[in-house]
């Protein structure tokens, strides 16, 4: 069954789960926290909040082997830890990492909560956690990349890992008893977003499109697999719905069809235009040149999709960082006060748009898609 939780009223950035199974912690853009067990009480989650000062979003959250300790990271380079029990902070370590914190994760060494915190300052820290205080453990530098992502790693019951990805498309493994950093590869082509671990194997995921299976042993890793993915159906596999939704934003007025996407890809064109029943010219124009890009570019390409919404943008600006977003999307996320690119977390020299995507873009694209 899939369940559908609505616990935020911003994006939702970073999630968890406790290591019993029975807590989803989850971080969103709108500052707060959700706790939700999953178990006993699904719908009514408690809340916790960043701290008023602080001008960051969240990006990532941890909590401790036992329940007792949940540690959140913002763009800030903030850390907060937080008793699960109460709204606010019971510690904060600001500019913990400069230009911002990206990152977390937990584990027990020695009988104590480590903390593992990633950031755009290219390093990773090991902190450890003592009384909602952090105890600077160690600092690990390899990376010549901001990192993305952290995971610990418990081999063969003994010897305790760290894993970290990065910009700069590499995994490196460290060993957390000496600092040593024991094997480091590329493993994308692009940015490195994420990881997890389970037993011997490890998943990467990348703005490549690809998710990576590795095998994990003595301190190296193997491929096991790789699952291409994308974030957008071919247009041979596009259903009516999707039709009508991109019919509808070319054509407003245009009334439903039935056609699938498989009909767009192969009826011949003039007979394909005369089926949609366009009656002005200009709309039998623009619809003929939107199929022809469609069928060209096998759908529609991820460069015409907003980073902060992945959805189609109608109304693309640029901003400092040289990215392109949705006018609304970027807006709300200046408005909230965030001072970092959301799509490379570096700082923005201007918080304003910089300029309009020019109309010769909008005609040719905006219009087609």
């Amino acid at each position: 069954t899939q369940d559908e939780l609505m616990i935020h009223k911003g994006p939702v950035r970073c999630l968890c789960v406790s290591k019993d199974g029975s807590l989803l912690i989850s971080g969103s853009s709108d500052q707060t926290i959700c706790i939700t067990n999953v178990v006993t009480a699904p719908e009514c989650p408690t809340y916790l909040r960043l701290t008023e000062s602080d001008s960051g979003m969240l990006s990532g959250v941890c909590i401790s082997y036992d329940n007792s300790v949940i540690v959140a990271t913002a763009t800030s380079g903030s850390i907060f830890l937080y008793d699960p029990t109460t709204p606010k902070p019971l510690g904060t370590h600001y500019d913990a990492h400069d230009m911002g914190a990206n990152a977390c994760d937990i584990t027990l060494h020695d009988d104590r909560n480590l903390l593992a915190t990633v950031g755009a300052d290219y390093l990773a820290k090991l902190w450890y956690v003592d009384n909602y205080k952090l105890l600077p453990y160690t600092t690990l530098s390899g990376h010549s990349g901001q990192l993305l992502c952290c995971k610990f790693h418990l081999l063969d019951q003994s010897k305790l890992l760290l894993f970290t990805g990065s910009y700069d498309k590499t995994i490196i493994i460290w060993s957390v008893e000496s600092g040593e950093k024991l094997h480091q590869s590329i493993c994308h082509s692009s940015f490195i977003y994420s990881i997890a671990l389970h037993e011997d194997q490890l998943v990467t995921c990348s703005s490549d499109k690809t998710v990576k299976v590795w095998g994990v042993g003595s301190g190296k890793t193997r491929t096991i697999s790789v699952i291409p993915t994308s974030t957008q159906e071919t247009l041979t596999e596009w259903e009516s719905k999707q039709v009508n939704n991109w019919l509808s934003r070319l054509l407003p007025d245009h009334p439903p069809t039935e056609l699938t996407g498989q009909d767009l890809a192969t009826i011949e064109l003039d007979e394909l235009i005369d089926s949609l029943e366009c009656g002005e010219e200009k709309d039998k124009a623009r619809l003929k040149q939107s199929v022809c890009l469609l069928r060209a570019f096998g759908g529609i390409p991820n460069e015409f999709l907003c980073p902060i919404s992945m959805e189609i943008m109608t109304d693309p600006v640029v901003m400092t960082d040289g990215h392109t977003y949705e006018r609304s999307n970027i807006t709300e996320w200046l408005s909230a006060g965030n001072c970092r690119s959301p799509f490379t977390n570096a700082t923005l020299s201007a918080k304003s748009i910089v300029f309009w995507v020019c109309a010769s873009f909008k005609a040719k694209f905006l219009f087609t898609f």
